[in-house]
C-alpha cells in the first residue's frame, strides 16, 4: 500500500521535528556537561597547584637571672603534633650540670597555650605546672624590645644530674638531664593548607612554621648580653651560655612527602631540627600524596568529559550550520532532494548518503580518541615520575 503525498509529507515533518527535539536535548546536555567540566577542571587545577603561605609563628625562649651562676647546660625542646586546625605542643626545659638551676620559660605569640593539658609523662598525682600570664613583657637591650603578652613557666630544679661527656654521646644526641615542661593546645596552628572559596575544601599542599626556639623577636641571633626588664619582670636577665634547641614535628603521615625544609631537617618521620647555637626557626613544605593522586585522577576525568562533550558540541553545530544552507528551502536539508531532481534519483539518494556517517560524528570520535590518548600518556608520565 502506498501512502499519498500529503501523508508522506506529514510523516517526514513529524520525523524532522522529533529529530530537532532530540538534537536540542543533546545540545543542552552537552552544554551542561561542558560547563561543568570546565568549572571542575579549573577548580581542581587551582586546588592541585595552590601553595599556602606560612602561618604566623610564635617564639619560645629560656631566660635566667643575670646574677646567678651560668655553668649548667640548658636544652630547650619543642615537640608538636598537628591535629586538623589545632596543634598540640610540648615545651620542655632539660638541664644538666654541677649546680641547681633556676630560670624562666617564656612563651609568646601564637606559640602560647590556649589550653593546658596533663603531661602524659608525669604521674597523674603530680600537680600541673603553674603558668603565669604576663600582659606585657618588655626589655631594654640597645633599645626597647616589647614582646607583648607572654606566658611564663618558672623552672626550679634543685637537684640537677651531671652532664654526660660529649665524647660518649652519639651524633645528634643531647646530654639529657632533669626537666620541667608543659603540654597544651597552641593559640595558633603551625600548619596551614591551601583553602578554596570560603574554606569549603583544602588542597594537598601544606606549609608548616614552627616557633622561634631559643630567642625572642627583636634581638639579633647569638646575643648573650644582659636584658634589663622594663615591664612584666624585674631585674636583669640573660640567655644561657651553654644551650641546645631541638624541634620535633611528630605525627606526619608516612604517605606525605617533604618538599622542602629550612634549615635542613633530620628525618623526615619525624621531622627533627637540632641546633647547638640557638636560635632555630624551622619551616617546611609538605604534600599529601594520596590526596594529590586522587585530585589528579579527577582532573583527567574532567578533561576527558570536556573533550568528548566539546566534540559533540562541534558535531551538533556542524549539523545545524548544514541545515541552514540555502539549498534547504525544500525542507529536506539535502541538495539532491530539490524539485528539479528526478524522482528515481531522489529515492536513490538517501541510501547512498546513509552509507557514510555524518562528518560531525567522525569529529566527535576523533576528539574523544585524542583526549583519551592524552590522558593515558599523562597517567604514564605520572607513574614513571
Amino acid at each position: 500500500m502506498r501512502l499519498g503525498p500529503g501523508r508522506d509529507t506529514r510523516r517526514r515533518g513529524r520525523g524532522a521535528q522529533l529529530r530537532r527535539r532530540w538534537r536540542h536535548l543533546a545540545a543542552l546536555l552537552a552544554s551542561a556537561i561542558t560547563v561543568t567540566s570546565i568549572i571542575g577542571y579549573a577548580g581542581l587545577s587551582f586546588t592541585v597547584n595552590g601553595l599556602p603561605p606560612y602561618p604566623s609563628t610564635g617564639w619560645v625562649a629560656v631566660l635566667q637571672p643575670a646574677t646567678g651562676p651560668d655553668v649548667d647546660v640548658v636544652q630547650l625542646l619543642v615537640q608538636a603534633r598537628t591535629d586538623g586546625d589545632q596543634t598540640r605542643a610540648a615545651y620542655d626545659v632539660v638541664v644538666c650540670g654541677p649546680r641547681p638551676y633556676t630560670g624562666d620559660l617564656l612563651i609568646g605569640g601564637s606559640a602560647r597555650l590556649s589550653t593546658i593539658l596533663p603531661n602524659p609523662v608525669l604521674p597523674a598525682t603530680m600537680p600541673q605546672p603553674r603558668v603565669q600570664p604576663i600582659p606585657d613583657l618588655a626589655f631594654f637591650y640597645r633599645g626597647l624590645v616589647d614582646l607583648g603578652p607572654v606566658q611564663l613557666l618558672s623552672i626550679n630544679l634543685p637537684d640537677v644530674s651531671a652532664c654526660a661527656p660529649s665524647s660518649e654521646l652519639p651524633p645528634g644526641t643531647l646530654p639529657g638531664g632533669d626537666e620541667e615542661g608543659i603540654v597544651g593546645i597552641t593559640s595558633g596552628p603551625v600548619q596551614q593548607s591551601w583553602a578554596g572559596l570560603w574554606g569549603w575544601w583544602h588542597g594537598p599542599h601544606a606549609s608548616q612554621a614552627w616557633p622561634l626556639t631559643g630567642a625572642f623577636p627583636g634581638v639579633p641571633p647569638g646575643v648573650t648580653g644582659t636584658f634589663l626588664a622594663v615591664s612584666g619582670l624585674n631585674g636583669s636577665w640573660t640567655r644561657p651560655l651553654q644551650e641546645y634547641a631541638k624541634v620535633n614535628a611528630v605525627g606526619i603521615p608516612a604517605s606525605w612527602s617533604v618538599d622542602s625544609a629550612v634549615p635542613p631537617a633530620a628525618g623526615p618521620y619525624p621531622l627533627t631540627w637540632l641546633s647547638t647555637t640557638p636560635p632555630i626557626w624551622p619551616v617546611a613544605k609538605l604534600t599529601d600524596g594520596p590526596s594529590l593522586a586522587q585530585l589528579q585522577d579527577w582532573l583527567i576525568i574532567f578533561a576527558i568529559g570536556f573533550g568528548i562533550t566539546g566534540s559533540m558540541m562541534a558535531s551538533l553545530l556542524f549539523d545545524w550550520l548544514r541545515s541552514r544552507t540555502p539549498y534547504d528551502s525544500a525542507g529536506s536539508g539535502d541538495p539532491a532532494q530539490t524539485s528539479d531532481t528526478p524522482a528515481a534519483c531522489r529515492r536513490a539518494q538517501p541510501a547512498s548518503a546513509a552509507a557514510a556517517p555524518p562528518t560531525g560524528h567522525r569529529l566527535a570520535v576523533i576528539g574523544a580518541i585524542i583526549v583519551i590518548s592524552y590522558a593515558r600518556s599523562k597517567c604514564t608520565r605520572s607513574g614513571h615520575s
